[in-house]
């Protein structure tokens, strides 16, 4: 979360559970009138299993819906209420992945949470637009935030490092920048957007196979 005064708060807060019902939405409240009130809001919550589509029970699928994309809906409803009710402009920010529009193996679940995401971004930036209220996603592609959260193999990286256009996987000060222009007055007329920040890994890879010789 920002405040006009560029100051962060609420980061990094393991005791809210995202998967129990009515969690999200007092804790935003309580900030707000503790530390608030924000023009920003960055919603970074996810969770990433790699499992096949086939191999995907009901209760992963219903938990990652919940963690990755309800979560969303909650926080970003929760702060148009708050800064339409206090008058205020407000821009908030919630991180996809560019999974939500490529097939990869093992991702199935993962991306249909973010695709719903998506959909959630475009639905309430419609509904708020005329408000002062926007909202964003950013769409990074495979990130090394080292998390042990959802911990990944490192052999896994390095392959992925192979196969980018840079040689390298993102960081997450690659996707700062791209969050920070979301939530400042300079990204004004944006809003109901997805912003693919992958440093052209999307695009395709430099080592897949041509006709060229």
């Amino acid at each position: 979360m920002e405040t006009s005064k560029h100051s962060f708060t609420g980061l990094d807060l393991p005791e809210v559970d995202l998967k129990v019902n009515g969690t999200l939405r007092p804790m935003i409240e309580t900030k707000w009138l503790e530390s608030g009130p924000f023009d920003g809001l960055v919603f970074a919550a996810g969770m990433f299993p790699a499992i096949l589509a086939d191999e995907t029970s009901e209760d992963q699928f219903d938990e990652l819906m919940v963690v990755n994309a309800r979560s969303a809906l909650i926080a970003i409803t929760t702060m148009a209420r708050l800064t339409v009710a206090d008058s205020r402009q407000c821009s908030v920010v919630v991180i996809s992945s560019t999974a939500a529009a490529r097939a990869r193996t093992g991702t199935t679940a993962y991306a249909a949470s973010k695709a719903a995401l998506e959909a959630i971004v475009r639905g309430v930036a419609l509904e708020n637009c005329s408000r002062g209220f926007r909202v964003n996603a950013v769409a990074p592609g495979f990130v090394d935030g080292s998390s042990p959260l959802n911990a990944v193999p490192r052999d896994y990286v390095a392959a992925l490092s192979t196969a980018s256009p840079h040689g390298r996987v993102a960081i997450p000060q690659d996707i700062t920048p791209a969050i920070m222009w979301l939530l400042s007055a300079e990204s004004h007329w944006v809003t109901g957007q997805t912003l693919v920040v992958d440093g052209g890994t999307s695009l395709g890879s430099q080592n897949a196979p041509n006709w060229l010789k």
